[in-house]
C-alpha cells in the first residue's frame, strides 16, 4: 500500500470517527456533560456496592473501580457499536471502495473522545492524591488496549455479517465478562480454581497493566506489556487480511 492509500485510509478513518463522536452528543440536552456524567455515576454505583455492602473499602480500591469502569466504558461501547458497523453503514459498504476494516476500526476511536475526557478527569485526580504515572507503561497499555479492542471488535463485526445473532450475544456476553473480569475486585479474591478464567480474559490483563500504569508502578513489567502489544497487532493483521479475503461475500451478506 503506497504513502497516498494509506493517507487516504487514516483521513477516512478520522473523519467516521469525528462523525461518530457527533453522533453521540446530537439531540442531547447535556452534550458534552454526559462523558463525565455517565462515569461518575457508575464509579458511584459500583463504590456503592462494593464498599458499603460488601464492605470492601480502601482509597486504591476505589481508584482501581474508577480506572476499571472508564475503560470498560470505552471498550463495550466500542465493540457494541462496531458489532452492527456493516449493516449500519450498509450503502458505503456496498458502494464506495475503500478497506472493510476501517469500519468498525472507526467505532473505536470514535468512542476515544469519550474515554479521553473521561481518562483527563481521572488522571486529574490521581496527580491531586500524589500518584504519578508511568509515562511509557500507560502509552504501552493504551496501544495494546486499542489495538486489541480493534482486532475484537473487527473480529465481531465480520462474525455479525454471517451470524446475525452475534449483536445480541455481545451485549448480553459483554455484560457477564464485565463481572469475570477484575474491576470492582481485586484478582487476588478470585478462588483458585475459578484463576484460569483470569488468566484466559484478556480484559484482566489490560486492566492490570493499566492498574500498575497509573498506581502501582512499582509492579511495572514491560516485558509482559510488549508482549500483550505484538500478539494484539499480530490478532489484527491476520483479521484485516481474512477481513479483506471475506471482502465479497460481506458485501453480499449485509
Amino acid at each position: 500500500m503506497n504513502t497516498k492509500a494509506i493517507s487516504r485510509n487514516m483521513y477516512i478513518l478520522y473523519t467516521l470517527a469525528h462523525l461518530k463522536k457527533k453522533a453521540n452528543i446530537r439531540g442531547t440536552f447535556l452534550g458534552y456533560l454526559w462523558w463525565i456524567i455517565e462515569p461518575l455515576m457508575l464509579i458511584a454505583l459500583y463504590s456503592y456496592v462494593v464498599g458499603v455492602i460488601f464492605g470492601h473499602s480502601g482509597a486504591d480500591q476505589l481508584l482501581m473501580i474508577a480506572i476499571g469502569v472508564t475503560l470498560w466504558k470505552w471498550w463495550s461501547s466500542s465493540m457494541s457499536s462496531a458489532t452492527k458497523s456493516f449493516r449500519r453503514y450498509k450503502g458505503i459498504v456496498c458502494q464506495v471502495k475503500m478497506p472493510l476494516p476501517i469500519l468498525p476500526t472507526s467505532e473505536v476511536f470514535g468512542e476515544c473522545y469519550t474515554f479521553f475526557f473521561a481518562y483527563l478527569i481521572l488522571q486529574s485526580i490521581l496527580l491531586y492524591l500524589g500518584f504519578v504515572p508511568d509515562f511509557f507503561a500507560l502509552a504501552i497499555t493504551f496501544l495494546t488496549s486499542l489495538v486489541a479492542v480493534s482486532a475484537l471488535s473487527l473480529f465481531l463485526a465480520v462474525l455479525n455479517v454471517f451470524v446475525k445473532d452475534t449483536a445480541f450475544l455481545v451485549g448480553f456476553g459483554l455484560r457477564i465478562l464485565f463481572y469475570l473480569t477484575p474491576i470492582i475486585y481485586p484478582a487476588d479474591r478470585v478462588p483458585e480454581n475459578f484463576r484460569f478464567l483470569v488468566d484466559l480474559n484478556p480484559f484482566a490483563h489490560l486492566i492490570n497493566y493499566y492498574n500498575n500504569a497509573l498506581i502501582y508502578t512499582d509492579k511495572v513489567q514491560y516485558e509482559n506489556m510488549l508482549y500483550g502489544l505484538v500478539f494484539s497487532s499480530f490478532a489484527l493483521f491476520i483479521l484485516i487480511r481474512v477481513c479483506k479475503k471475506l471482502t465479497p461475500q460481506i458485501i453480499r451478506n449485509v
